[in-house]
C-alpha cells in the first residue's frame, strides 16, 4: 500500500523531524505511540534497533518529558538557558524519530535518514529561533506564538502519519524558508555595509 512504502516512510520521517526542531520530544513519543497502536501507515518498531520505544515505560516517560517541555517553552526567564539546552536534545531527537521512521527498511535507510533527520532538525529549531519576536515587557505574542506551535506540531504529528506526503512538503517549505531568511539577512547586512561606505 502506498502509505506503508518506503517513500511514505521517508515523507513521514522528514516531516516528523521537521516537528522536532521546533518541539523535542512530542513527535517522537506520537510515532512511538502510533506504532503500539498499530496505526496503518505508522511504521512497525517491534523487531528493529527501535523497538524500545514501543514500550509503555518509553511512551509515558516521552510523553511526560513532551509536558514538562510545553510548560517550561511558557517560562520566557529562562529562555536562553533551556533553548541552549534543547539545541542538541532536539538535533538528536530529529534523527532518532527519522531513524526510527525508516527501521523496517535495514540498517541503511536508517542511517542514511537518521543524519538527514540531525540536519533537518537543527535547520527548523534554527529557523524557529530566528523568526521568534525579541521578548519585551508584554510577554502575550511569545506566549500565543508558543501555543500555536504546540498546535502545530500536535497537528502535525497525525497528519504526517495518516498522510505521510505533507511530511515532505513541509520539510521542502522548510528549506525554503531557510533559504528566504538567509538571503533576506544578507541583503540587510549588505544596505548597512554600503550606509558605512
Amino acid at each position: 500500500m502506498i502509505f506503508n512504502s518506503v517513500y511514505a516512510r521517508a515523507c513521514m520521517g522528514a516531516g516528523l523531524a521537521v516537528l522536532t526542531g521546533i518541539r523535542g520530544f512530542l513527535p517522537v513519543a506520537f510515532l512511538a505511540l502510533y506504532s503500539r497502536l498499530e496505526f496503518q501507515s505508522a511504521p512497525v518498531l517491534e523487531g528493529t534497533w527501535f523497538g524500545f520505544l514501543d514500550k509503555t515505560w518509553v511512551i509515558s516517560t516521552l510523553l511526560a518529558l513532551a509536558v514538562i517541555e510545553l510548560v517550561l517553552e511558557k517560562i520566557l526567564v529562562f529562555s536562553t538557558i533551556r533553548d541552549r539546552i534543547m539545541l542538541p536534545i532536539k538535533i538528536v531527537l530529529g534523527g532518532i524519530v527519522f531513524a526510527a521512521a525508516m527501521a523496517p527498511d535495514g540498517w541503511i535507510a536508517m542511517l542514511v535518514s537518521g543524519v538527514l533527520g540531525l540536519a533537518i532538525a537543527g535547520l527548523a529549531d534554527h529557523v524557529r529561533r530566528r523568526t521568534r519576536p525579541t521578548p519585551t515587557k508584554d510577554t502575550t505574542p511569545i506566549i500565543l506564538l508558543s501555543i500555536y506551535e504546540d498546535v502545530a506540531v500536535l497537528v502535525g504529528t497525525l497528519l504526517f502519519v495518516l498522510l505521510p506526503l505533507i511530511g515532505a512538503l513541509v520539510a521542502a517549505f522548510l528549506v525554503l524558508l531557510v533559504y528566504r531568511v538567509r538571503v533576506i539577512r544578507n541583503r540587510k547586512h549588505k544596505g548597512l555595509r554600503i550606509l558605512k561606505g
